[in-house]
């Protein structure tokens, strides 16, 4: 109760004293509300740029102070402990509780502004500092949640810009991202048939050349930039990126030299 009086009476100097002598007791630091007030109190003060080095170590708590911060109405603050919960563990390729994060910070966000297009800005700094290619998968969630039709082009062409990253030691990424576009593009059928082939190369099971025979057994179709859900823009520069992880360009196969090729690379399983 002290600790909130001195707060709302903005003693800020006090009311950290007093509430770093809380957390550093065994028994009473055990109570989140400390750590959330003392955030608070650094949100407050002058002390401000000491929030990133002041984060607890536990994600869990974290998210649970973050969010008793915004049901408390303080969205400026929550949204400023989330980044700095979530800004360490991008830079460190930690996807501990990163899901959680993300979704929560996306929300947070929004809420402090509303622009899409903000929104989409924020999301590419983040991605910009993550190490870890994985949390593309979590940022186009939100994207495609958040900012409706457009969300899936940009989904798409963060797609294309993981796989010129060198992947060479994570050929499971590689596939997901595949598999991700063809998710993104399921009425493309040029697009479907390069990522199945991709996807064969990479991991050589039998489901995944029964994927390639089905997508080029199905009638050749004229690419309809109308019906796209892409810009051709984003399709024309997409396609050389897809192409780059082919062992052979299939313009120029017809199906029966496809198989014979695929059936090879199966070796004993074919």
């Amino acid at each position: 109760l002290r600790a909130r009086y001195l707060i709302a009476c903005e003693r800020i100097p006090e009311a950290m004293a007093l509430i770093k002598s809380c957390i550093n007791h065994p028994d009473i630091s055990k109570d989140l509300y400390f750590h959330q007030a003392l955030f608070t109190c650094l949100y407050m003060s002058p002390l401000e740029d000491q929030l990133f080095q002041e984060v607890l170590t536990d994600c869990k708590s974290g998210i649970e102070i973050i969010c008793n911060t915004e049901k408390e109405g303080k969205t400026t603050l929550a949204l400023q402990l989330c980044e700095s919960f979530l800004v360490p563990q991008l830079q460190n390729g930690d996807m501990y509780c990163i899901w959680d994060l993300i979704f929560i910070w996306s929300k947070l966000q929004l809420k402090s502004n509303p622009s899409k297009q903000v929104f989409v800005d924020q999301c590419y700094q983040l991605l910009r500092i993550a190490t870890n290619v994985r949390v593309i998968f979590p940022f186009m969630k939100v994207i495609k949640d958040e900012v409706g039709e457009d969300g899936l082009q940009i989904c798409v062409e963060i797609c294309g810009c993981a796989l010129q990253l060198d992947l060479r030691e994570d050929p499971n990424m590689k596939s997901l991202i595949y598999k991700a576009i063809a998710h993104f593009l399921p009425n493309d059928l040029e697009i479907l048939r390069i990522c199945a082939l991709s996807i064969f190369f990479l991991e050589r099971t039998l489901e995944s050349y029964y994927t390639v025979e089905h997508l080029y057994k199905c009638a050749d179709e004229e690419y309809n930039e109308c019906a796209s859900s892409v810009q051709n823009r984003v399709r024309f520069e997409l396609l050389p990126i897809l192409k780059k992880g082919l062992f052979f360009d299939p313009e120029f196969w017809n199906f029966l030299m496809i198989k014979q090729n695929c059936l090879a690379l199966l070796g004993d399983k074919a």
